[in-house]
């Protein structure tokens, strides 16, 4: 049997404090509907960082600021089924300025705002749960300032 071959992805963790609140945005994956953050894959003359803004922008509709350095990452599966790969997912902090009404993939995807305690509940990728849980008291502070 052979091994598949490990992918890497990058990932926004949009955080909205406009409100005075921390709120998480999350969205729906497309094929089952779990919650999720906006990931995608590498591309080309593109950083990490960059790429995660992108499918932020993409998926959510979200605009904001990523900081440059992944929080941390986690092993997740990219696909399902035969399909299934392994993949590396590198988690960038995004601090969301703006929300457009019209964006790619505007009704593909529900969206949602939840705390970060509603969040953990919802998730259904427990690296990400865990890779939360282990900077929670940080995720502020990891924020890059508004330009």
């Amino acid at each position: 049997m052979s091994k598949k071959p490990l992918t890497r992805q990058y990932a926004a963790l949009p955080l909205d404090l406009r409100s005075g609140e921390m709120e998480l945005v999350l969205v729906t994956s497309r094929t089952t509907g779990r919650w999720i953050i906006p990931k995608g894959r590498p591309e080309p003359r593109l950083p990490g960082h960059e790429v995660a803004r992108r499918e932020a922008y993409e998926e959510a509709g979200l605009l904001g600021v990523t900081a440059h350095r992944a929080l941390g990452s986690y092993m997740g599966i990219k696909g399902q089924g035969n399909t299934a790969i392994p993949a590396q997912i590198y988690v960038y902090p995004m601090r969301v300025t703006g929300d457009l009404a019209e964006f790619p993939e505007k009704g593909q995807r529900e969206i949602m705002r939840a705390s970060l305690l509603e969040a953990l509940m919802l998730l259904s990728d427990g690296g990400l749960v865990s890779l939360l849980l282990r900077h929670e008291h940080q995720l502020i502070d990891r924020l890059p300032p508004v330009a």
